[in-house]
């Protein structure tokens, strides 16, 4: 499913009336249509009920909801925020439509309406939709505060009022919804945060627009859920089949004390289905890694000649310049990957440091990758302290490269304060892949991924995912996706989905609030298992 900005579905507007021949009164009515059904099927015993109008068409849309309810017997009263010179042309039918059926409207007064909303027990919020910006003013703004004041149900037709459609914050105050119910698609402020915290209940209004419209590649943003899953996890088993066809995978961390971020991502590689995997790492760090997983194939940068001589010229450096100690871990990894079967994908970063030597190990990967034909390179924990100082050096990552940032790793790759960021989400997801010419995974509630050109927007997770090792897990996940020759935007949509799953299913069954990673571990095959539940 798609989720739009207000342009786009302006857009969709505009096409369906003029280019497929639906008035737009037709789509007003069936949006007012649905919005009232399913107030009478889910609030049957609700009767009294205030509908508070702005004087486009998302108050349009209101005037069918009064209309409607009212006809079929609720108790009904207008509250319009506006003046009728201002409404919309098709706006002004429902209004009129309303006015001749004897539907009470009255103009919005503070005083007035304040005591009479105290006595609703649902409220329908049809002041501003889609393409509200800016700061609510004069009658909206005091409508939208009269409404957060009440007790009863709030239903905000489309979007909150006050809310933007693009991701941002609201300017000022916006509708706490309880519900939202949005025409056609999903807007980014619904399915996003901030705007989620705004949102209530999401609930889809199917209208009738038509399916090359909502379905269209033009359309850049895709939610990724149950359905997004299934029609993308491809069925990766043939009976002829060996493990090299199923992923062959490079770790490259865990070094000394830090050796439980590889282990974590090496187990969730295993558990979500895939051939074969080594790490890259410490001697001293190699014999722990070995012996706690059997499964993973252990080699350590000791072993690699020229290695030891690197160790030595970082050793207690601090000179920011590291130009003078590449060429001699180019040399190393040349040799490695020379000796090595070609890795599907390499995974740099999780318990590597943050280190000179790891600096120039991160940097020199990233600089001969194509030379060394790797292909694709996770970029995830320490390796992102140091992809942001590759970033600030001027050199550029590359569509071959996935980065997962939390937002004080996006913080340092883009210069941009955290605060920042998390004002829009959504457009500071796409300026991270913009900014390191990389697919980018911005981790969060409901976790953006992008191209800088497409959008993926995650649907599942919950707060007990913020622990040790997380992200890790992820990298491992995703990791497995991609080494199957999965696209790296549909590699870390799909493992940032499989991974917010499992941990709701862990939440869900053990009734807890907190979790380890490797719980989530635990779970992924669970995750992958219950799709058709979701």
């Amino acid at each position: 499913m798609k989720a739009l900005r207000a342009e786009e579905m302006r857009r969709i507007d505009e096409a369906a009336i003029k280019d497929f021949g639906i008035p737009g009164e037709v789509l007003m009515a069936f949006a007012g249509r649905v919005v009232a059904n399913y107030i009478i099927d889910e609030f049957p015993l609700i009767s009294r009920i205030a509908v508070i109008c702005g004087f486009g068409n998302n108050g349009g849309d209101g005037f069918v909801v009064a209309y409607l309810l009212s006809n079929s017997g609720r108790s009904v009263r207008v509250y319009f925020a506006g003046k009728e010179e201002k409404l919309s042309g098709t706006a002004w039918i429902y209004y009129s439509l309303c006015k001749k059926t004897g539907v009470p409207i009255d103009v919005f007064d503070d005083e007035q309406a304040g005591k009479e909303l105290a006595q609703a027990e649902l409220i329908v919020d049809a002041l501003a939709g889609t393409g509200f910006s800016g700061t609510p003013r004069g009658a909206m703004a005091r409508a939208i505060s009269a409404i957060n004041r009440c007790d009863a149900i709030v239903l905000s037709i489309d979007v909150p009022s006050g809310l933007p459609s693009d991701g941002d914050a609201p300017e000022g105050e916006a509708v706490f919804a309880d519900i939202t119910v949005t025409i056609g698609l999903p807007k980014i402020s619904l399915v996003t945060y901030p705007g989620k915290q705004w949102t209530g209940k999401l609930v889809l209004a199917d209208i009738g627009f038509p399916r090359n419209l909502t379905e269209s590649n033009e359309l850049t943003a895709e939610i990724v859920d149950a359905g997004y899953f299934n029609a993308r996890y491809p069925a990766f088993c043939t009976p002829d089949v060996h493990k090299y066809q199923r992923g062959n995978v490079l770790f490259v961390g865990g070094f000394d004390g830090m050796e439980g971020a590889l282990l974590l991502a090496a187990s969730a590689f295993f558990e979500t289905g895939a051939g074969i995997a080594t790490a890259l790492t410490t001697a001293e760090a190699r014999k722990i890694i070995a012996g706690k997983l059997p499964e993973l194939i252990t080699l350590s940068l000791e072993q690699l000649e020229g290695f030891q001589e690197l160790v030595r010229d970082c050793a207690g450096t601090i000179d920011p310049g590291i130009e003078k100690y590449l060429p001699r871990a180019s040399v190393l990894f040349n040799a490695f990957f020379k000796m090595r079967k070609q890795y599907d994908v390499v995974v740099v970063g999780p318990g590597m440091g943050r280190d000179t030597l790891s600096r120039v190990l991160v940097h020199a990967l990233l600089d001969g990758r194509k030379e060394w034909n790797v292909s694709r390179i996770i970029i995830d924990g320490d390796g992102l302290f140091h992809f942001a100082d590759y970033i600030k050096s001027g050199k550029k990552g590359g569509s071959d490269i996935l980065i997962t940032p939390h937002f004080l790793e996006a913080s340092r790759i883009t210069g941009e304060p955290v605060d920042r960021l998390k004002a829009n989400r959504f457009a500071s997801a796409s300026k991270l892949a913009s900014v390191s010419a990389s697919v980018a995974l911005l981790k969060g509630p409901a976790t953006i991924i992008s191209d800088g050109v497409s959008h993926r927007i995650n649907t599942t997770g919950n707060p007990a995912l913020a622990t040790a090792g997380s992200g890790d897990v992820l990298s491992g996940i995703i990791a497995s996706l991609v080494a199957k020759g999965l696209p790296l935007l549909d590699a870390a949509a799909l493992g940032a989905w499989i991974h917010g799953r499992a941990a709701d299913i862990f939440v869900q069954e053990s009734k807890k609030d907190a979790m380890k990673a490797s719980d989530i571990i635990a779970h992924i095959g669970a995750a992958m298992r219950r799709i058709d539940d979701k």
